[in-house]
């Protein structure tokens, strides 16, 4: 009788064992739903890396050059079109992507704050493209604009009293673009 008891005794444990092992497994199995629909409902739908094209040239004034590209600093009282210098009058425009450009006054008033802006004029799709992977690259600190206030260039990079315009879009001037915006993204009176 005693060997019978010990069986079920010895029965009842692993029972038991077993029980608790479903218990944690369903435990596990109800964290990791929670945890997939946790990042499927806080997830931003952008996405979480940008591929740009890799730069070919590392100085900004070899680059420029290559492109053929105008690389200028503007002097006291030079007006620039596009404009890099003016008051802190207006709030400034948000980072982002623009088809209709915000005033002029909001876009200087972002430079002052560091804020690069991109602007274009007459450019295709798959340029455009590009220019908005920019933006995305560096969300908080770039803006892009289509330009209608006949600049002489078809893409215009401007930092507070800074200017890079080119009269093309090329891997030269996108070589250009990026290493500007490197080294003055940040970059203001104001920061």
């Amino acid at each position: 009788m005693q060997g019978l008891v010990r069986r079920g005794a010895h029965r009842g444990r692993n029972g038991s064992g077993l029980a608790t092992f479903a218990y944690a497994a369903a435990w596990l199995v109800a964290a990791a739903v929670l945890v997939g629909f946790l990042l499927a409902v806080l997830d931003s739908g952008e996405p979480e890396e940008v591929s740009l094209p890799p730069v070919h040239e590392t100085e900004l004034d070899t680059a420029a050059a290559h492109a053929g590209c105008e690389l200028r600093r503007a002097k006291a009282g030079e007006r620039l079109n596009p404009p890099v210098v003016g008051g802190a009058a207006a709030p400034p425009a948000a980072p982002g992507f623009y088809d209709k450009s915000p005033d002029g006054e909001s876009l200087l008033g972002a430079m002052r704050e560091g804020v690069i802006v991109i602007h274009f004029r007459d450019l295709g799709s798959s340029d455009v493209d590009l220019l908005r992977e920019f933006q995305e690259a560096v969300p908080d600190g770039t803006i892009v604009v289509r330009n209608e206030t006949a600049m002489p260039f078809v893409v215009a990079v401007t930092s507070y009293r800074r200017l890079l315009g080119c009269r093309k879009l090329n891997q030269s001037s996108v070589d250009a673009i990026q290493l500007f915006r490197g080294r003055f993204v940040g970059s203001g009176p104001d920061v």
